[in-house]
This record gives structure tokens, C-alpha cells and sequence, in this order.
């Protein structure tokens, strides 16, 4: 597998090189623990990046790979920015040990996982009665009804603003917003086993869903559809063994490789724009909200201010007897996915607050109550007011003050929550959301088929282990997100089967 190859060789070059920077930049103990923490994850992650675990298990990967993202990016994207990789750190060795214990179960999960499914079981009864559903069938003309109701779903909640609790019909509606993704889909059509060749049209509409989700005020919305695009391509390259001159000229390959660098100056400019704008976000509507991000983007002034204020605030470390601080690296992106910081920080108040504290144990068991439809609670006579329970585990841990919804780390989290018993439950709980990923799957003789459900939904499954919620994330997936997703897509696709399942594929459409 050329592509993969070059991608482990690629990484292992990358590490080299930061290493041998950290350490003659930033000579220290703590920064070299920081390197073993790195060289250890990619030395595991190397042994998964193989053909026959990406294949058959690509949904479960990309969750594995954000995993590994987050222990392995922190060495590199801090060097770019001239920073160690314990910048702003107070408990560094707790928090490679922990980071570095926490991905080596968590690659056991994905193992075990990975030989379950294909070994054990094959095919389980939870794959095979979502076979029987249709689940893994589609077509052209369903894709794109997908699509147009993904569309209003999200102009529904552009027109609606937030969902308020209580409001059934709102909830199902946001919750289609992911359909929009799937006309993208069609950049490589075989991957669903269908035919498809008008790619104008699907560069139009992906053109379109861009500027859409530009109105939303959410940096990730923007990032959303070029990121999908980039996961189903790679996907594709690996399941046909190709490079990707194989299926794009160097021409191309040289304005697609210009086209993302622009698109990523401009969407860190409009991220500067969309975080000054947000304080007023619950104030106004979507299309204002939308013009005044336009006019901060327009006014140059501004917008130097805000990148000299920007440029101070990242130059400003504070320590956390000070307060709350995220701040670790610079770019938003990568900060998504590399804040380690985070871990460092919440196990300074996971320890403060005492491991195995009562307080988080009761709040996460709540949560998870409150995971469950309101009905079914009231059926078993559990009364729950879901309005109480807007806080965050962070916010909690944290300790000063609820409603912020502050971001804490899986193992400070987990730690304060259920103490050294957090790792076995964490295990576990990769280990069943891994196999219900798994189920996305199908698998044939001597063939695989992807769910159009899962392929709609890569970009979220890259994004199920970050900074967010902690393991009540896992949890939340296992007892109601799994379910929830998978009926409402097969609502959606059996009523448009239903209208358009005998149109067949429509191949070469107005081409």
C-alpha cells in the first residue's frame, strides 16, 4: 500500500525532526517525557496504519486516529509556533503518563474491536438487520434528496434560532443537518456502487453548502465539507491502492493543494471575525448575525485590532490558580485537536477537587440519565429536569461557576469522576462505540460496503475523541446516539426510497 507507506514513513520523519528540535531548543525532563509520550503512540499507531484495519474498519479509525492526533500533534504544532510542548503545563508528568496509559488501552479497544469483527462474528445481527433495512443501499436521486433536506434542516434552525427543550419537532429537524453532506459523497460514486459523473454539479452544490454554513457563526460548519471531502477521498485512494496523481493531474493537484491554503487564511480571518462577533450571537437572528460578521471582515481597522489583540492575548501565560485558560496553541485548528493543555489543567483541578469526588460521580450519572428521552423516564418514574443540567462536567470540575460549558480532557475527567477505576470503564466504553462504528460496515465475500450514513458522517467520527464532554461522550453515544442517528437517517431514506427508488441511478445526468 504505496499511499500508507509513505504516510508511516512521513510521520516517523516528522517525529524525528521534532524530537532532536524540542530537545536541543527546550532541554528539560518534563519536555523529553513529552517526546517518549509522542514516539510511543506513533510507534502503536504505525502497527494500525495498515490496509487491512482502515478497510474494514474505517469508522472506527478515523475515531482511533483522533486519539492518536491528540498525544502526537502537540510535539509538532507547538515547535511551529516556538513554544515546548509543556508550554503553560503544571502537572506535565501526570499528564504524559496518563495520556500515554490512556492510548495504549484505548489501541487495545480498537484491536479487540477490529478482530471481533472480522474474525469472530463477520457479519453481526446488528449489521444484518440494518442490511435488511436498506441501510447500506442508496442511489443518486435518494443522495440527493438527502441533501435538499439537509438543507432546510439547517435553514429551519437559521430561522428558528436554538431549539428550545420541549420542542420535538425541532429537535428531530436539527438533527438532520448532517444530510446536507451527502450529494459530497458523489465525488467518488463507486464507493456507494453507484454511477455518477457529473461533478460540476456536486462542486456547485458543495460551493453553496460553504457559504451556507459561513451563516451559521460556527468555525467547525465551515470547515465541515472540505474536511468530509478530504476523508472520503483518502478513504478511496486506500480501499483502490492509489496515489493521488492516479486519480488528479499535477495541475490539479497544484490549484485543489492553493485553493485549500486560501481557503485556510481565509477561514482563520473569519474565525477572527466570528468570535468577536459571537457575544451578540443570541442576540440577534442568523442573517444579521451573518452581515455583521461580513462587516467586521470588511472593515480593515477592525479587523487589525482584533489580530493585535489576538496576537497579546496568546503572548499573555496565565497559571490556573488564576482562572480558567485554554490557551496552549495558536491555531484553532490544531487546537481542536492537540490542547493537551487541557488534560494538565483538569487534572490540576481533578486533584483539588479529589479523585474518585462524589460531586462529578453523581453529576455524570445524572448526565447519563438525562441521555434518555424524557418519555421513557417519566415511564419508569425517574423525574429529571434537563433544564438543570446545563453545565458541563468541566464546568464542574472547574468549580466556579456553572453555564460556562467548559471543555475538560477524558482523563482528568474520568479521574475525578470515578478515580483509577476510570480506565477499565473507559476501555470498555471505546471498545463498544469502536463495534457500534463497526456496524457501519458490511462485509462480503472478497468485498466491503460502507453505510451512507457513516460516509456523510466521517468528519463527526474524526471529531468523537477531543476536548468536549469527556467519557460522558461515549456513554451518550452508546445508550442514545447510535440509535437516534442510525432511525432518523432510515426514516428519512424509506421515504424517499419510497418517492424516488425506482429512478434508478441517473448516470451522467445533465452532463
Amino acid at each position: 500500500m504505496y499511499l500508507l507507506k509513505n504516510i508511516r514513513k512521513g510521520l516517523w520523519y516528522v517525529l524525528v525532526c521534532a524530537v532532536l528540535i524540542e530537545l536541543l531548543l527546550f532541554p528539560s525532563l518534563p519536555n523529553f517525557y513529552g517526546c517518549v509520550m509522542a514516539a510511543t503512540v506513533c510507534l502503536i499507531f504505525s502497527y494500525f496504519l495498515k490496509e487491512k484495519y482502515i478497510v474494514s474498519n474505517p469508522f472506527a479509525f478515523l475515531m482511533y486516529l483522533s486519539m492518536f492526533m491528540y498525544r502526537f500533534l502537540p510535539l509538532p504544532a507547538t515547535l511551529l509556533e516556538g513554544k515546548p510542548i509543556t508550554y503553560g503545563f503544571e502537572r506535565p508528568y501526570q499528564t504524559f503518563f496518563y495520556e500515554t496509559l490512556l492510548f495504549i488501552l484505548s489501541s487495545l479497544a480498537f484491536y479487540i474491536s477490529c478482530i471481533w469483527s472480522k474474525n469472530l462474528t463477520k457479519n453481526n445481527a446488528v449489521q444484518k438487520v440494518l442490511k435488511q433495512m436498506g441501510f447500506f443501499e442508496v442511489n443518486v436521486a435518494v443522495i440527493w434528496g438527502m441533501g435538499i433536506i439537509g438543507v432546510l434542516a439547517r435553514l429551519y434552525f437559521f430561522a428558528t434560532g436554538e431549539i428550545e427543550y420541549g420542542n420535538v419537532l425541532g429537535k428531530f429537524i436539527s438533527r438532520l443537518n448532517y444530510l446536507m453532506f451527502a450529494p459530497l459523497c458523489l465525488f467518488f460514486p463507486s464507493i456507494l456502487n453507484i454511477k455518477f459523473s457529473n461533478t460540476r454539479a456536486v462542486w456547485l452544490y458543495t460551493a453553496f453548502i460553504f457559504v451556507l454554513n459561513f451563516a451559521s457563526n460556527s468555525r467547525q460548519s465551515i470547515i465541515a465539507p472540505i474536511a468530509t471531502i478530504i476523508l472520503i477521498c483518502l478513504l478511496f485512494l486506500i480501499i483502490n491502492d492509489l496515489r493521488l496523481r492516479d486519480v488528479a493531474s499535477t495541475g490539479k493537484t497544484v490549484i485543489v493543494t492553493l485553493t485549500l491554503v486560501v481557503t485556510y487564511l481565509l477561514i482563520s480571518n473569519v474565525s477572527l471575525a466570528m468570535l468577536h462577533t459571537r457575544k451578540i450571537r443570541d442576540k440577534v437572528d442568523k442573517s444579521e448575525l451573518f452581515s455583521k460578521t461580513l462587516e467586521t471582515l470588511q472593515n480593515e481597522a477592525l479587523m487589525e485590532r482584533l489580530h493585535r489583540d489576538k496576537e497579546q492575548k496568546e503572548q499573555t501565560l496565565i497559571s490556573y490558580s488564576q482562572g480558567w485558560t485554554e490557551h496552549y496553541l495558536d491555531n484553532f485548528m490544531l487546537g481542536r485537536y492537540a490542547n493537551m493543555r487541557i488534560t494538565d489543567e483538569t487534572l490540576y483541578y481533578a486533584e483539588k477537587k479529589g479523585y474518585a469526588n462524589k460531586e462529578m460521580s453523581d453529576a455524570f450519572w445524572t448526565g447519563v440519565l438525562a441521555v434518555f428521552p424524557t418519555p421513557i423516564l417519566r415511564y419508569f418514574g425517574v423525574q429529571l429536569d434537563k433544564n438543570k443540567q446545563e453545565f458541563s462536567s468541566g464546568d464542574l470540575l472547574y468549580g466556579k461557576g456553572l453555564g460556562g460549558y467548559r471543555v475538560t480532557s477524558h482523563v482528568g475527567d474520568g479521574l475525578a469522576t470515578f478515580g483509577y477505576w476510570y480506565f477499565p470503564i473507559q476501555t470498555i466504553a471505546f471498545f463498544l462505540v469502536f463495534m457500534l462504528l463497526n456496524t457501519f460496515v458490511w462485509l462480503g465475500v472478497g468485498t466491503v460496503q460502507y453505510a451512507p450514513y457513516a460516509l456523510m458522517n466521517v468528519f463527526l467520527f474524526l471529531g468523537m475523541f477531543r476536548n468536549a464532554g469527556g467519557m460522558s461522550a461515549e456513554f451518550g453515544y452508546i445508550l442514545r446516539g447510535y440509535f437516534q442517528g442510525v432511525f432518523t437517517y432510515l426514516v428519512i431514506f424509506w421515504i424517499l426510497k419510497y418517492f424516488f427508488g425506482n429512478i434508478g441511478e441517473l448516470d451522467n445526468v445533465n452532463e
